[in-house]
């Protein structure tokens, strides 16, 4: 079985079928090694992106808004916003790009940061499954992991960050371009 028929059959899906709203995937995707659910137009219902803004995507669906921007973690402010799913729910690039890297973090944490084609990196934490690795191409739409909560036990959530000028850990609120993204 491949990985994407395990991963599927794991999350109870039979088949994956083409859906007309999911973007075009380029065609170099999927890269070469990072592994990969597939393009976007191949998977089924749950695994399609969400609708495109221009050309940004929602980084996931099906959420609610946790913890946001400033809330204290004891010596250090969040510095970014907590959407919160279902276990497994899928986390999508948020628009075309490459991955600087994905790692675990000190806490445990599986993080992915992405080099936007526009010039933005976005930070992901927090997720159970990444599809991807360092150096691979993304189109806007791919699945590139799934919720969890690693370094974070109990607390399903996407730990989200924008860093608008692309400079590592510049961090600025992203209650606004998650909002117009997420349609909110």
């Amino acid at each position: 079985m491949t990985r994407i028929g395990a991963v599927l059959a794991g999350l109870g899906v039979v088949a994956a079928s083409a859906l007309a709203v999911a973007p075009q995937a380029a065609a170099d995707h999927p890269s070469e090694g990072g592994g990969s659910l597939g393009a976007p137009e191949d998977l089924d219902g749950r695994w399609a992106s969400p609708t495109p803004v221009g050309k940004k995507v929602c980084p996931t669906k099906s959420f609610w808004v946790g913890d946001g921007w400033g809330v204290s973690r004891g010596s250090r402010k969040h510095r970014g916003i907590d959407l919160a799913a279902d276990r497994g729910t899928p986390i999508f690039a948020v628009e075309d790009g490459r991955i600087n890297r994905t790692k675990r973090q000190a806490n445990g944490a599986l993080q992915i940061v992405l080099k936007g084609a526009s010039g933005p990196k976005y930070y992901y934490g927090h997720m159970d499954e990444v599809f991807i690795s360092g150096g691979d191409k993304v189109v806007a739409g791919q699945v590139i992991g799934t919720m969890g909560d690693s370094g974070s036990p109990g607390a399903v959530h996407l730990h989200f960050e924008y860093w608008k000028s692309g400079r590592e850990s510049a961090a600025v609120n992203p209650k606004k371009f998650v909002t117009r993204i997420c349609r909110l």
